[in-house]
């Protein structure tokens, strides 16, 4: 027997198609509200849906019931298993239906964690988030300007990512520093969660007497875990870096010339994110990079950020960071260099 809310849902199952047929999308709750609108993407447990009436809003994926879309969407589950169709709706509450070449599959709508409309054209969304901070100690006189740029293009086999960042310091008792570095990352995605990839980057740290450092190389890896809560990265390979030199006026021995090397890399990503208020993402990586030129030598890089949402795309974000070399190209240049930057973030 067929209980008042079953009925319910099944009466909103049935007029969605109308609904939908007008090219329109539409996301059924758990308590039985409906919009329609167009869906922008499902990531890290929150889905993107736009409305006339409120532009793009965050859905919990947890409260979803019913989802119907006349778009092409990539979905993917926690398993690493893709599927790219229109969306149809389910009879079943909490069962997403995707049409394939004329065939229907029915899916757990709790193993899904990635959505992505696919244009016909194959081209897709751009993503990203933008922050900037300002930090001001009168005693000590030091000043810190801080900014971040982080984009992603996907479709349905590549991701495409450009970060950029700087920090300059300044102070009343030392000369300005600059740390920071732009980088484009590209994955081809395989099936189970597997990838190849390729890196080309630029970094400049003035307390390491780095004054440039470009790497080019590629290798592989794999997402080890992906769910709507926490996302868990493994990726490897090999580069080419060039250093262009720039010793601290304090260091007083010539550095060598400019180096050419070849390292290896070994990249650990963890990710953590919670919807329930407050919101807050947690992101973390490691790089350890050994260099198969110079043996012994050893490269790092930690950098570990908090963002908290204070209004609808709008967070705060503190950030620590970690560049390490155990033995610098340049005499008497640090082996460390470490900082904690606040900032305010736009997501776009």
């Amino acid at each position: 027997m067929m209980t008042p809310r079953s009925i319910i849902f099944t009466l909103l199952a049935t007029a969605i198609p109308a609904i939908a047929s007008a090219n329109s999308d539409v996301v059924v709750f758990d308590n039985g509200d409906r919009l329609t609108g167009e869906i922008k993407s499902l990531e890290r447990g929150r889905l993107r849906f736009k409305t006339e009436a409120t532009d793009t809003i965050s859905i919990e994926w947890d409260n979803v019931a019913f989802l119907s879309s006349d778009q092409n969407i990539q979905l993917e589950t926690y398993e690493g298993r893709r599927y790219l169709g229109r969306l149809k709706i389910s009879p079943a509450l909490k069962t997403i239906n995707i049409e394939m070449d004329g065939d229907y599959l029915a899916i757990d709508a709790t193993h899904i964690v990635l959505m992505t409309p696919i244009e016909e054209e194959g081209r897709s969304r751009l993503d990203g988030d933008i922050t900037a901070g300002y930090n001001f100690a009168k005693a000590s006189e030091v000043e810190q300007l801080q900014f971040g740029l982080d984009m992603e293009f996907r479709t349905e086999t590549r991701i495409i990512r450009l970060t950029a960042d700087s920090a300059l310091s300044d102070s009343e008792d030392n000369e300005a520093s600059q740390r920071g570095g732009v980088s484009l990352d590209y994955k081809r995605l395989w099936p189970n969660r597997w990838f190849l990839s390729g890196t080309l980057s630029g970094n400049r740290n003035d307390e390491l007497g780095i004054d440039l450092r470009t790497s080019a190389g590629g290798g592989g890896g794999r997402i080890i875990r992906q769910t709507n809560h926490s996302a868990m990265l493994l990726e490897g390979g090999l580069m080419f870096s060039r250093e262009n030199l720039a010793p601290p006026d304090s260091v007083l021995v010539a550095p060598e010339s400019d180096k050419d090397t070849v390292e290896a890399y070994v990249t650990f990503e963890w990710d953590w994110f919670r919807y329930d208020s407050p919101e807050l993402d947690l992101s973390s990586s490691l790089e350890i990079i050994p260099n198969l030129t110079d043996t012994g030598r050893v490269r790092g890089e930690f950098d570990i950020s908090v963002k908290w949402e204070i209004i609808h795309d709008l967070f705060w974000e503190i950030s620590i960071y970690d560049s390490f070399d155990s033995d610098p190209v340049v005499l008497g240049a640090e082996q460390n260099d470490y900082g904690i930057t606040t900032s305010l973030g736009y997501d776009f």
